[in-house]
């Protein structure tokens, strides 16, 4: 799996499922459980953002390069609860 995929791709995920729960009408969920939908990837991504972040933090010292990565996927993980707290909220 090359650096991008890995490292952008996967976590680009989380925030590409809140904004398309964002879009879904209505009638096809409801209103609640778009709502906890939404909530769990939240969740999800914001625990795994943290993890990133421990694996940055952890990486700086043996490969720094490594560790901006790192520090990308966890910037990509926190954008679905700006976006919930935000724009979107």
């Amino acid at each position: 799996m090359n650096l991008f995929t890995k490292y952008i791709a996967l976590p680009a995920i989380a925030p590409a499922a809140v904004i398309g729960l964002y879009f879904t009408p209505v009638v096809l969920f409801g209103c609640v459980n778009r709502g906890l939908l939404a909530l769990a990837v939240v969740l999800l991504s914001t625990g795994t953002a943290v993890l990133t972040l421990r694996l940055s933090l952890r990486a700086r010292v043996q490969n720094p390069l490594l560790s901006s990565w790192w520090l990308i996927s966890t910037l990509i993980l926190i954008l679905p609860l700006v976006l919930v707290i935000g724009p979107l909220g």
